[in-house]
């Protein structure tokens, strides 16, 4: 009959589209690079390096590693240049595993920036808390700490937390993106696909901020053991890649559960882990929201 004549190269046809994808995708990794290069000369560093992150993530998925192990060592030199050792760091480390784990040809002079920075962190450690970079007032935070958590635990406000947690989830990277599933009628269904996704594609750090939104969502549903579930499970997840600000928020979230079922020892531990990281990040919102947060915790 001849009606299944077109059918008949379809292997062929989806290898061709597919090889068309992957050479478009690397395409648009390549113009990213060269887009944030053209605004790191025009001093937009933040909008530069949002583009360098949207390349890296291309690139790991098309497994084009020395590509991403590149343009991580490139956001080290940039966050290095802005004298912010602490998250240059972190691209380095980065970068040093994947070209660890595939032999790739910067590993040593990667490996001498590490223990350059290493060097300077551990002297600044010996001088003592004054030379620290935080912009975090240490005091202001642990006179909280100090005073305790509230003993008036039936008179928990799920509504109030739950709206600093949501200020405090909000400066996630590409939150904008995430948090529109939570307009849906049940976004947990929808999140839930959207996890699937970012696995299937190895997104760590997408699913990773998926999973802290379930867990918020649970939250405020008062489901406080399994928002603490996922909560713990972003965390996880946000150590394994290194992303210190992911972990800062996360363990915020954790602290704030345990606090919620009663376990306060438990809890502070968390917190305070928390402020110690956002110490280091420079990052005023995150340091705002984590303090409302605190204050809405404790007496």
């Amino acid at each position: 009959m001849g009606i299944f004549d077109r059918y008949q190269s379809t292997d062929d046809t989806i290898k061709k589209y597919l090889k068309q994808l992957w050479e478009y995708q690397e395409a648009e990794a390549d113009l990213m690079v060269e887009i944030a290069t053209l605004l790191y000369e025009d001093d937009a560093i933040d909008d530069a390096v949002g583009f360098l992150e949207r390349s890296v993530r291309i690139y790991e998925e098309l497994g084009l590693y020395e590509q991403e192990a590149s343009i991580l060592d490139l956001m080290g030199d940039v966050y290095l240049n802005m004298d912010e050792n602490n998250t240059a760091l972190k691209y380095y480390r980065k970068c040093h595993q994947i070209c660890t784990a595939k032999d790739l040809p910067i590993i040593e002079d990667v490996f001498n920036k590490i223990q350059e920075l290493e060097e300077v962190e551990q002297t600044s450690t010996k001088i003592g808390t004054e030379t620290s970079t935080s912009s975090v007032d240490e005091d202001s935070y642990s006179e909280i700490f100090d005073e305790g958590f509230s003993d008036e635990m039936e008179k928990v406000d799920y509504e109030n937390i739950g709206s600093k947690l949501d200020d405090i989830i909000s400066l996630l990277d590409e939150y904008a993106i995430y948090g529109s599933y939570q307009k849906f009628d049940n976004p947990l269904a929808h999140i839930k696909e959207a996890i699937e996704m970012s696995r299937s594609i190895g997104d760590d750090k997408g699913e990773a901020g998926l999973i802290l939104i379930m867990g918020d969502i649970s939250l405020k549903k008062e489901e406080t053991e399994k928002s603490l579930d996922y909560f713990q499970q972003a965390l996880k997840k946000f150590r394994k890649i290194g992303d210190d600000k992911g972990e800062a928020i996360s363990r915020l979230m954790v602290g704030t559960a345990y606090f919620l079922l009663g376990e306060t020892e438990e809890g502070s531990s968390y917190l305070r882990e928390s402020m110690e990281i956002i110490k280091f990040l420079h990052d005023d919102k995150m340091e705002k929201a984590a303090m409302a947060l605190l204050k809405s915790i404790y007496r």
